[in-house]
């Protein structure tokens, strides 16, 4: 921890309280206290004002669903650290997707205290500095029709690079059938068109109050709710978008689907990287080498769009070999088939790299989160 900040503790068990003090009394020249209390309704108490990291007991896990969201309301910057006693799986999960960026299991040890604050610490300051980031990247994972897992991809990488403290903003641009919200198993406030009905007034403080930050790392902006909603955004105001997102992110990752057209284009332009994404099947083959051409034509050359083969069987009938000849392109990632570990992730509202990391498709993914940093 390089800057001070300021941290709340809220718990309602006495000895969990001063137990915690006592431990980070380590950390006395990196943080101020904006105080102990014992209810969540009582943070008018709180000596500091708004906390940076809030430290919350959990006895129940339906009341600690309730508490972290009333935290997070009132303190919309603010990172929730929940603390309990239960090892539950389920109940971990739980606290996580209602905003708690970490879970700890009492007795808290003095090394999992450490790695927890130092956690916080690269989340906050990397979501709080006020000196302008260097631009950052735009990574586009596309392919033209679903069911290639682009979505799958997408969330995935976008919490590979926000492991290591990354500022990491997951846009879901597919604006015909999106579907990030459901694989992170999010319902937010605010969606895409909350931003494109209020062009006018965007800035980075009115993007950043729009976005959701999930537990994994990612600040997400979903696609719209409405079919009309969705229609009526304009190539203009994504373009507007992505260039802002682009001054505030070390990293932009776009889910986008469909024709060679209209948003699509502005998407695909703005890239650094589009990552195209298909499967080894005759139908996805022959339609991912129209597009691959159709791309060339329009002036995205080879060092900018990488061949991703997700689902990828080494005993399969078509190999990797034979993709690279038919589509005129190296393989840049193969992404193995683990089709249980990524149902498992998406039904628990987790991506599989935080889920599942000594899975065979997580460390794919971020084998393929490395390659892209280059």
């Amino acid at each position: 921890m390089t800057s001070p900040f300021s941290i709340a503790i809220i718990d309602e068990d006495k000895l969990s309280r001063d137990a915690l003090l006592s431990s980070l009394k380590t950390y006395a020249d990196s943080i101020t206290m904006a105080g102990p209390i014992e209810q969540v309704s009582r943070p008018s108490s709180l000596q500091n004002g708004a906390p940076n990291v809030v430290f919350l007991g959990v006895a129940k896990v339906e009341q600690g669903i309730k508490d972290i969201r009333a935290i997070t309301s009132q303190f919309p910057r603010a990172s929730v650290i929940a603390c309990s006693s239960e090892k539950n799986v389920e109940g971990f999960l739980a606290l996580m997707r209602a905003g708690a960026v970490e879970y700890l299991l009492r007795p808290i040890g003095q090394e999992e205290l450490d790695l927890s604050l130092k956690k916080v610490s690269r989340l906050l300051f990397a979501a709080t500095a006020e000196a302008p980031a260097p631009s950052g990247k735009i990574f586009a994972v596309y392919n033209p029709i679903g069911g290639m897992g682009t979505t799958t991809v997408a969330v995935n990488l976008a919490a590979a690079l926000a492991a290591d403290g990354a500022k990491v903003a997951l846009v879901d641009l597919n604006l015909e059938a999106g579907d990030v919200n459901t694989f992170l198993n999010v319902n937010p406030a605010y969606t895409l068109s909350s931003v494109t009905s209020n062009i006018d007034r965007l800035d980075a403080n009115f993007l950043m109050s729009v976005m959701t930050r999930h537990a994994s790392g990612p600040f997400i902006l979903t696609e719209p709710l409405e079919v009309d909603e969705a229609i009526s955004i304009t190539p203009d105001q994504i373009q507007r978008m992505l260039e802002l997102l682009k001054k505030m992110f070390n990293y932009v990752v776009v889910d986008c689907s469909g024709l060679l057209s209209g948003c699509n284009l502005v998407i695909l332009d703005r890239a650094d990287l589009i990552l195209f994404n298909t499967t080894l099947s005759l139908p996805a083959l022959k339609n991912s080498r129209r597009y691959l051409l159709a791309l060339a034509n329009k002036g995205h050359d080879r060092d900018r769009v990488k061949l991703v083969i997700n689902r990828y069987l080494p005993k399969s009938d078509i190999q990797l070999k034979d993709a690279e000849k038919v589509l005129g392109v190296p393989v840049f990632q193969a992404i193995p088939n683990d089709y249980g570990d990524v149902v498992s992730s998406v039904n628990k509202g987790m991506p599989v790299v935080q889920l599942l990391p000594r899975s065979p498709v997580s460390k794919a993914i971020l084998g393929l989160a490395e390659r892209v940093k280059r």
